[in-house]
C-alpha cells in the first residue's frame, strides 16, 4: 500500500511534473541543474515542506474567540464565485465555508451581518449570492447589509467603513486570508475580531510528504498571500 501511494504520487500531477523534469535533467546535460532545481522548487510548494514554509505562520497565531462585541456588524468577506454552473451562480468553496463560519458567529451572538464583495464584470456580485444563501439558511433579510462594489481586499474595508462607520467588527474569512485581512481592517476600525472559517496546518502523516494537489492549492493561496501583504505594506509607505 505505502509503495502504490507513493508510486501513485508521481503518475498524476503535480507529481508527474516532477518525474518528467527529473528524467529531463538526464537526458540534458546543460540544463541538469536547473531542471534539478524545478523539480526540487515544484516538490515543496506541492507538499508538507511547503504548508510548513508558506501556509503555517499565517495561521500559528489564529484562535478562535470566545468573547464578541456586544454591539457591532460581522463582516463576511468573499472568497469567490463560481459562474454559470448547472446550478447558477454558486459560492466557491472558500465562500462557502466563510459564510457558514459568519452564520455560526450571528446565531451565537444576534449581531448584524455585512457580506462585501463585487464582481468583476456585470454579473451579480457574490455579496449579493451570499446574501441570498444566508437567506436560504434561515437568516432574515433586515440583519443582513450588502456591499457590492469591492473589488479587493482593500476596497472591502474602505467601502465597508462608508457603510457602518468606526464600529467594532467581527471579521470572518480564510485562515489563509486573514492576515492580510485583518491588517487591512485594522487600517478603518478601531476594534476588529477575527474569526477564522477554519484552518489548514497540521500535523502530516506520510501522504503529506508526496506532491499533491491539495498542498499545492493550498500553498498556492499563501504564497498569493504573503504577496498581497507586501504589497500592501509597501503602499502604505
Amino acid at each position: 500500500m505505502l509503495f502504490q501511494k507513493t508510486a501513485g504520487a508521481f503518475f498524476v500531477t503535480p507529481g508527474a511534473f516532477i518525474l518528467v523534469l527529473l528524467l529531463a535533467s538526464i537526458f540534458f546535460k546543460k540544463s541538469r541543474w536547473f531542471l534539478v532545481v524545478l523539480a526540487v522548487l515544484l516538490y515543496i510548494v506541492s507538499s508538507y515542506p511547503g504548508e510548513f514554509l508558506f501556509l503555517r505562520p499565517l495561521e500559528e497565531n489564529l484562535t478562535v474567540p470566545i468573547e464578541f462585541p456586544q454591539n457591532g456588524m460581522i463582516i463576511i468577506l468573499g472568497g469567490g464565485v463560481e459562474r454559470n454552473t448547472r446550478l447558477g451562480d454558486t459560492l466557491s468553496d472558500a465562500t462557502l465555508r466563510r459564510v457558514l463560519a459568519g452564520l455560526q458567529v450571528h446565531r451565537k451572538t444576534g449581531l448584524p451581518i455585512l457580506v462585501t464583495g463585487g464582481s468583476l464584470s456585470n454579473l451579480k456580485s457574490e455579496a449579493l449570492i451570499m446574501k441570498e444563501y444566508l437567506v436560504s439558511l434561515g437568516v432574515s433579510e433586515k440583519d443582513i447589509l450588502v456591499e457590492i462594489r469591492s473589488k479587493n481586499t482593500y476596497e472591502n474595508a474602505s467601502f465597508t467603513r462608508e457603510m457602518i462607520g468606526n464600529v467594532p467588527v467581527i471579521l470572518v474569512t480564510d485562515s489563509i486570508h486573514m492576515k492580510r485581512a485583518l491588517h487591512t481592517f485594522k487600517r478603518f476600525f478601531s476594534e476588529v475580531v477575527p474569526y477564522p472559517a477554519g484552518c489548514y496546518f497540521g500535523t502530516p502523516e506520510f501522504v503529506d510528504f508526496l506532491p499533491n494537489t491539495t498542498s499545492f492549492y493550498l500553498n498556492s493561496r499563501a504564497i498569493y498571500e504573503w504577496i498581497g501583504f507586501i504589497w500592501y505594506n509597501l503602499r502604505r509607505r
